[in-house]
């Protein structure tokens, strides 16, 4: 009776003692790394910005922690950011560089080149985009109020080939012409006025799942104004680009990943205000 308990026993502090040779170097070379971490953030000043940037998301933590490690790496400070830049970053991993080479890049003025996009379909381009998303526009960074001019690009660019209507350049003609609307983004009227203003046969429709799709598959792309939901917490511009599948194709400005999926029309539906076709 004795022998039977004293080997199952014997085995458990064997492996026991397996288990604690495996977790302790382990153990180890996490903290070595984490010292390492934080020696680069915290003495390397002018380390390369994507090496910095994959050692704090290895760290993770807070959207402002976060950044402010970037900063601190790269001799800036939590306080070179707004605050509704670190709002951006906590709601959308997507817009990391953007966000954290900010106070680097805000005050350059990139040329914009796009004459090698694809636009045999909808393109899709991001409004926080570093090529124009620290752009001022509406009272706000373009990165962050802008989702309607890059709509309204997409669709251009698609309609005409013409690559010179990029975001930028729309930006500076709902300007000029009282589409932006300071603190709140674009009125609607850039889509129905100013997208007619610029040539496009432009027709609000209804909300109708059939008319929806008759249009998308021949090509006619749909610019969608959504209420708070999946895609937005208040209101934002998309694309409605294609019908696959029994699903519609949508192009967001603000989202790689919702880009990338197909939406059922019951699902997005009931958070579209207004849709207005292009041709």
């Amino acid at each position: 009776m004795n022998t039977r308990t004293r080997k199952p026993i014997h085995y458990r502090k064997k492996r026991r003692r397996h288990l604690l040779h495996f977790v302790l170097p382990m153990l180890c070379l996490i903290l070595a790394l984490c010292a390492c971490a934080s020696y680069i953030l915290t003495r390397s000043a002018g380390a390369d910005s994507g090496l910095v940037s994959g050692i704090i998301s290895l760290l993770g933590g807070s959207a402002e922690e976060e950044i402010s490690r970037y900063a601190s790496a790269n001799g800036y400070d939590i306080s070179n950011y707004p605050q509704s830049l670190i709002d951006l970053y906590d709601r959308n991993k997507e817009t990391k560089d953007f966000v954290f080479e900010y106070p680097a890049k805000k005050d350059e003025t990139p040329a914009i080149d796009l004459s090698t996009l694809n636009t045999s379909s909808v393109p899709l381009l991001m409004q926080w985009d570093q090529r124009w998303g620290y752009k001022q526009y509406a009272g706000d960074l373009f990165g962050l109020s802008g989702c309607g001019p890059t709509c309204l690009s997409m669709v251009a660019i698609y309609l005409t080939g013409n690559t010179n209507m990029n975001p930028a350049w729309m930006a500076d003609f709902a300007t000029s012409h009282g589409y932006a609307s300071d603190g709140s983004g674009s009125y609607w009227t850039l889509f129905s006025e100013g997208g007619a203003s610029l040539g496009f046969d432009v027709t609000e429709i209804p909300l109708d799942e059939q008319r929806i799709i008759d249009n998308l598959e021949v090509g006619n792309p749909i610019v969608a104004v959504v209420g708070p939901g999946d895609f937005t917490t208040t209101g934002h511009f998309i694309v409605l680009t294609g019908y696959q599948d029994g699903q519609i194709k949508v192009n967001d400005p603000n989202s790689r990943k919702n880009s990338k999926k197909l939406w059922d029309y019951d699902q997005i539906s009931g958070q579209i205000k207004d849709l207005w076709v292009f041709r």
